[in-house]
């Protein structure tokens, strides 16, 4: 209910306003932010705690489309190559990937932005639940192969400063196994509704505010972010479930647009809407037998099974967005509290325009950044909701191009640190 009636006061904004040419803050113009650019360039991708991978990365940007008064679009594809882990260790892991962003369907206002993206030996760790949690225990989901389609609908107002979407992820999954947190092995290739070609389907609804001065690389102004997720199951055992995420951010300029505090908050909470399906598993004799405390042990991961099959999950913490000193997905539980702080300074501009066999464009600025997060999930809106916060802190180094952002940020926290390598601004 409360998330209709913020969208509600979002849309009476909207209609109320609905002749100006931005909200508060204008945006800003260069010269250079229509070029056409491509890129063709050894790629790396460093997810913490799921893969490091490396390969060859095409990026172009700003293709024309003729029909479409002063239409545009960018595209990114590529493939990588890396090593499985867990049941795949030692196997080749295979990723292709291409994706299309803000294809114009009737004018620039308008568009539409399919992916499809394939891997191969693929292994994702999903931690207990929990703010507290062991880091040595994972529940891993393994997979022969995955294939995501992917598509977005986007309307945009104001010079882009309003944005609703619809999102949709399909994807379709050989599963493997999963591998639970005391490490037995449990196939699912004959289990009913998972094994080889299991559909999982997504969706995203939201709006988006971003009443800065450029979207791309934002300096002054202020980001907000409302959308609702559809969530399916992704093992027997786990609930499907809606998610609602509400992000908000400023941008606050210090010296002369050259160095800018960022402030981020980022809350997420769930609500389940299919249980999961958990059975109670009794003991043979003969594995009485072996280990008497078989039935004991069968008991308290039904136990855990059970209880976590009726809840729902927010927004993880850990990766390259949120929490960047832990590896991706360590921490989630019904709701999710995150907050940071980052400090960006934008060197001297480069501004050096190249064109070569492999790549044409201009590299525009550097920028370094340094940053601190603190983040808390919570199976409920109480006391530890608004407590028991984990940090986390490090640096990054920005590439500015003509019309992208590049990052790697390296994080730290009381479990170690972690790299990301990854396309545009955490936040």
């Amino acid at each position: 209910m409360m998330f209709e009636k913020k969208l509600y006061l979002v849309f009476l904004f909207i209609f109320l306003t609905h002749d100006l040419h931005a909200l508060v803050f204008e945006r800003r113009k260069l010269i250079k932010d229509d070029i056409f650019e491509y890129y063709i360039i050894p790629a790396v991708v460093e997810r913490p705690g799921i893969a490091r991978l490396t390969g060859v990365a095409s990026i172009v940007n700003n293709i024309p489309v003729p029909w479409i008064d002063d239409g545009k679009f960018n595209l990114i594809g590529g493939f990588v190559k890396g090593k499985g882990k867990n049941q795949f260790e030692g196997e080749d892991i295979d990723g292709y990937g291409l994706t299309i962003i803000d294809f114009p369907i009737f004018s620039n206002d308008f568009t539409f932005s399919p992916a499809r993206l394939t891997g191969t030996k693929v292994s994702y760790p999903l931690y207990e639940r929990g703010i507290n949690s062991d880091p040595k225990r994972k529940y891993i989901i393994m997979a022969d192969r995955v294939d995501q389609n992917i598509g977005e609908i986007s309307y945009y107002f104001f010079e882009r400063q309003v944005e609703f979407f619809y999102t949709f992820f399909n994807a379709e999954v050989d599963y493997f196994g999963v591998q639970d947190y005391d490490g037995s092995f449990i196939d699912l290739r004959d289990v009913e509704d998972f094994g080889k070609g299991t559909s999982k389907w997504t969706e995203r609804w939201g709006i988006l505010l971003d009443d800065t001065d450029f979207r791309r690389d934002p300096r002054i102004g202020y980001f907000l972010k409302l959308d609702r997720w559809q969530w399916p199951n992704r093992t027997p055992q786990e609930s499907s479930w809606f998610q609602y995420d509400l992000e908000t951010t400023g941008y606050l300029p210090l010296i002369d647009m050259k160095m800018i505090l960022v402030l981020n908050q980022y809350l997420s909470t769930s609500k389940v809407v299919k249980p999961g399906n958990v059975e109670r598993y009794t003991c043979t004799d003969q594995e009485l037998t072996l280990n008497p405390k078989c039935q004991e042990i069968a008991d308290e991961i039904y136990k855990r099974y059970l209880e976590n099959s009726t809840k729902g999950r927010a927004t993880a913490l850990g990766g390259f967005e949120r929490l960047r000193g832990y590896p991706e997905g360590r921490f989630f539980d019904e709701h999710t509290n995150f907050r940071a702080i980052e400090l960006r300074y934008y060197f001297d501009p480069v501004d050096l325009d190249f064109d070569v066999i492999f790549a044409q464009g201009i590299l525009a600025e550097f920028q370094l950044a340094a940053f601190y997060e603190q983040g808390t999930v919570s199976s409920d809106l109480g006391n530890n909701f608004w407590n028991n916060f984990k940090d986390s802190y490090g640096l990054g180094l920005r590439f500015i191009t003509g019309s992208a952002v590049g990052r790697i940020d390296v994080g730290f926290s009381d479990e170690g640190g972690a790299t990301s390598i990854w396309w545009d601004y955490p936040f």
